[in-house]
């Protein structure tokens, strides 16, 4: 798998402690069809029998076994300086 990052995601993560946690969203809807998304989050999963380890660039990321192996992810920093969070795509 490889993951791509900018440089402000790297800072980011960085002062939040080297460790990410990529996982699927559910968002299931009563009316129409669910939607899968992936997210990132600082920190360490709680229970790591879901996740595998990999280590890039100084950086522990837990993914979710569900994720695919041969996929790209490219992760981004966005929001206010306050209020900042990771967003994940697939390449």
């Amino acid at each position: 798998m490889i993951i791509e990052m900018d440089n402000a995601s790297k800072q980011w993560i960085a002062s939040k402690g080297n460790q990410v946690t990529i996982k699927i969203l559910d968002v299931k809807a009563c009316c129409a069809p669910g939607v899968q998304e992936l997210i990132a989050l600082p920190g360490k999963p709680k229970t790591l029998n879901q996740y595998q380890q990999l280590i890039s660039n100084q950086t522990e990321f837990y993914i979710h076994k569900n994720v695919r192996s041969n996929d790209k992810l490219v992760i981004t920093l966005s929001g206010l300086p306050l209020l900042k969070s990771l967003s994940v795509r697939i390449q």
